[in-house]
């Protein structure tokens, strides 16, 4: 009887407010136009009158929503939710714009719920399992958050972002081969995907690094420079020049990787000590001692200490017969492996007798 009556006086209530005529019609009207602001003013009108009309509340906190002022959006939403569900009504778009303004206010905890909910309630729907997995990766809960994203593939295979994501719960876990598997279906969805081809990249390099079939590995390798030569070709920044030059260099095609990485250099606003080192091995295997030092030497500015630079600067200094200083880097990388390297040791003592008094 209590739920009849429920029903009845929201039937009156949904009746009085069209009733109104303009209000409502007009608020839905600039919703609909995209006029957020204007949408609100109208809906509190409505709401002023009938502060328990739910679907008010709703259009209140979706239009802060479209807005982007997720946390302003929280409460009517919120506000909207408890009153329809007094009135024993369920609206899943309520529960998706509530879990996805607490995820991008950056409160998953809170989020989480309502996608729980709704992927029980709608066990079809990919989208749902997509923010499901989003939000388990953000609460670090790593294969509940696989879990998610292998539904919501399933579900829709042609779904990109669930298949990159997935991709990073498995790269993040080392698991290559799911990694790649994942990314590569990913970039079949989704071709011009940057995210999804640099990690691809990344991915495939670290996967051939630790093959040790040389068969396989140079397969993975051309598979890299293809990788990130579509990345170049989607977005051409310093960073996917550097990708595609360290793809280069693991295939030992220095003269490519020389280039390429020179381009990095000159398209990158902050160069960092690895792609100085880089280049720097690049020269010195094109036997280019004097650039090969100075990018070993920038390298070893900003990583000081770092044993593969100074093991690379010293032997780049000893080609340019630069022998005190070739001494002064082996010994500093000598000192830097705890004394224990025996090519360092060789490398100083061949040194040593050239460095004149």
């Amino acid at each position: 009887m209590k739920k009849l009556c429920t029903v009845m006086m929201l039937l009156a209530l949904t009746s009085a407010v069209w009733a109104m005529g303009f209000d409502w019609e007009r608020a839905v009207s600039l919703y609909k136009q995209g006029q957020f602001r204007e949408a609100i003013a109208e809906f509190q009108k409505v709401l002023a009158e009938y502060p328990e009309h739910s679907d008010s509340w709703k259009f209140v906190g979706l239009s802060y929503y479209q807005l982007k002022e997720y946390q302003a959006a929280i409460e009517p939403l919120d506000k909207s939710l408890t009153l329809k569900r007094k009135e024993g009504r369920n609206d899943p778009d309520l529960l998706r714009a509530l879990g996805q303004s607490y995820v991008a206010v950056n409160q998953y905890e809170k989020a989480l719920p309502f996608f729980e909910t709704l992927t029980r309630a709608q066990m079809n729907v990919a989208a749902n399992f997509y923010m499901l997995g989003v939000t388990y990766a953000n609460l670090n809960r790593a294969n509940e958050a696989a879990e998610a994203f292998q539904k919501a593939v399933k579900l829709d295979p042609k779904d990109g972002e669930s298949w990159y994501y997935l991709g990073v719960q498995h790269f993040r876990a080392g698991k290559m081969n799911d990694a790649i598997a994942a990314l590569r279906l990913g970039v079949g969805a989704d071709p011009k995907n940057p995210e999804m081809l640099g990690l691809l990249a990344e991915a495939l390099l670290r996967h051939a690094a630790s093959e040790t079939d040389e068969r396989k590995a140079n397969l993975l390798y051309e598979e890299v420079v293809k990788v990130a030569t579509s990345l170049k070709n989607v977005r051409e920044d310093g960073a996917s020049w550097e990708l595609l030059g360290r793809a280069y260099l693991a295939q030992k095609r220095y003269t490519n990787a020389e280039m390429t990485l020179s381009r990095a250099l000159e398209m990158t606003k902050q160069p960092n000590a690895a792609l100085y080192f880089n280049l720097g091995f690049a020269h010195a295997q094109n036997k280019s001692w004097a650039r090969a030092a100075e990018m070993l030497g920038n390298a070893d500015k900003l990583n000081p200490g770092d044993m593969n630079t100074l093991y690379y600067l010293g032997y780049v200094y000893e080609n340019l017969r630069r022998y005190p200083d070739a001494l002064a880097a082996y010994t500093r990388a000598y000192e830097t492996s705890g004394r224990s390297n025996a090519d360092l040791k060789a490398s100083i003592d061949r040194v040593t007798p050239l460095v004149k008094p």
